[in-house]
């Protein structure tokens, strides 16, 4: 079966990108995508100008920038890459500029701070996206494939299983949020989750706790449960404390449905930020057999260029809006919020 997985790249591709942010994600992630998508990246900034030097150099940036308003310059987009409480400040500059927007997830850390944001791209003549890249993971866009050509049936269940031991070390000032897991992590799943049931749920439930002992202030451990219309559910549960090793670990998801099924192993949560394998079965009732699929991509890099192209695509008018626009994305933080407010009264929320 064609599942047809691969981001649908803009008919002009000379767009001039600028970068604002030059950490992890960036060198990790952005620049690589970019690179090998042949995206044209004209510049880039950051608060540490020799950092951002540094990714310059690497990636063969022609130009290093002192300020936001310097990047937008000369660019036709604006990858927005900075922790999400600089959002705000760097999107009122960029968006009086005049430039199209790529904003890292999350766009905030709070529902007022997020609404203004919306309000201030509102006001901008330019499309704006949220860099939203699950789904452009090769399973998760495979997934909603395979559902769209009706080869499975109805789509009744989806599950996230996430039991990994995640390094927050890496992240030294996430381990002070009050916010954690869903904010920066299972915001991912809530969001494939919209797209492949291609769905918005009624109400959600939420609980969120940690390893004991641990020294977060915040949640490192969730289960949030999705009720939709009809028969339709959704589930994501996350424990990121699973320091055994690989036996005893598991990062998957899977979707039923009345005439088939499918599971994605993610395998670049096992081993993060190495990496292991991925996977992806399918089974059909008119098969009756199982399928087993390899893609020559995986999320990290590679599904970074989605979000970018289908940007590209709505500048130069191919498209109405971004797929990830942030009128789209005001779904899933409400989504983000409610699972907050959920754990804070100990109830589902509408």
């Amino acid at each position: 079966m064609e599942l047809d997985y691969l981001p649908q790249m803009p008919a002009n591709m000379d767009y001039r990108i600028g970068v604002c942010g030059a950490g992890g994600i960036v060198n990790g992630a952005h620049l690589p995508a970019y690179r090998n998508a042949g995206f044209r990246v004209e510049c880039i900034y950051d608060v540490d100008r020799a950092r951002a030097e540094e990714t310059a150099a690497r990636f063969e940036i022609p130009r290093v920038c002192s300020a936001p308003e310097e990047v937008a310059d000369g660019c036709d987009i604006v990858d927005v890459a900075v922790p999400a409480w600089e959002n705000e400040r760097v999107v009122d500059v960029l968006v009086e500029a005049g430039v199209a927007l790529l904003v890292q997830k999350p766009l905030a850390e709070d529902w007022e701070t997020v609404m203004r944001i919306v309000r201030r791209i509102r006001s901008g003549a330019k499309p704006a996206a949220v860099n939203q890249q699950m789904r452009w993971e090769p399973g998760v866009r495979a997934c909603r494939r395979l559902l769209d050509s009706g080869a499975l049936g109805t789509l009744y269940n989806m599950d996230f299983h996430i039991y990994v031991d995640t390094p927050w070390n890496m992240w030294g000032w996430l381990k002070e949020k009050e916010t954690i897991e869903v904010l920066y992590h299972s915001i991912h799943y809530l969001d494939a989750i919209r797209y492949v049931t291609n769905s918005q749920p009624l109400s959600l439930y939420s609980s969120g706790a940690q390893r004991p002992g641990y020294d977060a202030a915040g949640e490192t451990r969730t289960c949030t449960h999705l009720v939709f219309a009809g028969d339709l559910r959704a589930t994501v549960q996350c424990n990121h404390h699973v320091e055994w090793g690989r036996p005893g670990q598991q990062s998957e998801f899977r979707i039923d449905a009345t005439d088939g099924m499918a599971v994605r192993r993610l395998g670049l949560l096992l081993d993060y930020p190495t990496g292991a394998p991925d996977a992806l079965r399918y089974i059909t009732r008119g098969s009756g057999e199982w399928s087993e699929v390899e893609f020559g991509e995986t999320w990290f890099p590679d599904a970074f260029v989605g979000p970018m192209s289908s940007l590209m695509r709505a500048l130069g008018g191919e498209i109405e809006r971004p797929e990830t626009d942030v009128e789209d994305n005001v779904h899933t933080r409400r989504l983000v919020f409610a699972a907050y407010e959920s754990m804070r009264t100990g109830r589902a929320i509408r």
